[in-house]
């Protein structure tokens, strides 16, 4: 009694000449629709295909293996059927030479056997991934080195490195490098998407900055960093206005609400920037004594307002196209107390200066 297929099964196994992509659940026939498919394509009496012209592509070794076995039992099983059949005959004997495999044993073929026409040593092997990484490690560190030797023709480089290498010293932008090259090479076409995400951060004034497609995401980033701050904020003053609570620095943390809705209010980079580059000083939490305040209580008040990181970083550095200046009018003076508007390490570093001739800046 033959298989009974499934309208969506049967669909697979009869469409040609088309591309098709199959999305099917773990143990829902999926290898059996393609041995199915397979057959069908060998056998089609109008347009017979030969077993070696099919490359049918698995996983690994033991699930080609599988594939394989399974596709020259359903052709012996046919052949039984049909054994005066002189196609099937020869495709029981083709099988054992059919690209039945993975995709790096496929290319490894393909390159044994046509070496000479990719100009490539058919002595090679396969490195193991220790070989591997000791290659990406010096091929990157020469790059590196090579464009320290030209920083003084091009001082690209030199702004790429100070913002983005981590402490005092570069070693974090390898690994920087190697992650954006492991993430292209998980597309198609890797070289054309680089180049998609460089012209991307190509902005030559604020218009262009506003409409980038990554500001968006960025400027919604900042403002939950700024819900934070605000729910920070409050705890802070519920616990200000317990009985016991450090009373004396509700005034202060009032003055944080207030800064902090202020930022809130604005919508596009360049209220984000009005509002963070004026922000000004913030006060300082009372220094008064009272023993009926709880001791516990005035040290949590303190961790939440300074122990956060977004409470860390002072207004000035949120918005700095260049060291020293920031392209709104503001010079790099940091507030008193670093309060709660800094909204940390998330806000985004400075993007772009509308002074004329100013380069634009990267994040």
């Amino acid at each position: 009694m033959g298989v009974s297929w499934t309208k969506e099964q049967q669909q697979v196994i009869g469409l040609r000449n088309r591309n098709i992509l199959v999305s099917a659940a773990a143990g829902s026939g999926k290898t059996a629709v393609l041995v199915e498919r397979i057959l069908t394509m060998i056998m089609d009496r109008a347009h017979p295909v030969d077993i070696d012209r099919l490359l049918i592509v698995t996983f690994t070794n033991a699930a080609a293996g599988e594939m394989k076995e399974r596709i020259r039992n359903a052709i012996g099983k046919k052949l039984a059927e049909e054994p005066g059949n002189i196609h099937l005959q020869r495709q029981l004997t083709l099988v054992h030479h059919a690209q039945i495999t993975t995709i790096h044993s496929f290319c490894r073929h393909v390159i044994g056997n046509y070496f000479h026409t990719i100009d490539l040593d058919p002595n090679f092997r396969i490195g193991d991934d220790g070989e591997m990484k000791l290659l990406r490690n010096d091929v990157v560190e020469e790059l590196l080195e090579d464009f320290y030797a030209k920083v003084r023709e091009d001082r690209r480089y030199l702004k790429f490195v100070e913002s983005y290498a981590t402490g005092k010293n570069d070693a974090g932008l390898a690994d920087l490098i190697f992650t954006i090259y492991d993430f292209s090479m998980s597309y198609p076409w890797p070289l054309k998407w680089l180049e998609e995400c460089r012209r991307a951060y190509e902005i030559e004034d604020v218009q262009g900055l506003e409409h980038a497609v990554w500001m968006r995401p960025l400027l919604e980033n900042v403002g939950l960093l700024l819900e934070e701050c605000e729910a920070n904020v409050r705890q802070a003053l519920e616990i200000c206005r317990e009985s016991d609570g450090p009373y004396m620095y509700e005034a202060a943390l009032l003055d944080d609400l207030v800064t902090v809705q202020e930022c809130q209010s604005a919508g596009t980079y360049v209220e984000y920037a009005d509002a963070f580059c004026n922000l000004g000083a913030f006060s300082r939490l009372s220094a008064k004594k009272d023993a009926a305040v709880s001791e516990e209580k005035r040290e949590q008040v303190k961790e939440i307002r300074a122990g956060e990181e977004i409470y860390e970083i002072p207004a000035g550095a949120v918005f700095l196209p260049e060291p020293g200046g920031d392209g709104r009018g503001y010079q790099g003076k940091p507030g008193t107390d670093g309060g709660a508007v800094g909204a940390g390490r998330g806000i985004p570093r400075a993007v772009c200066s509308e002074e004329e001739g100013a380069e634009p800046a990267g994040l």
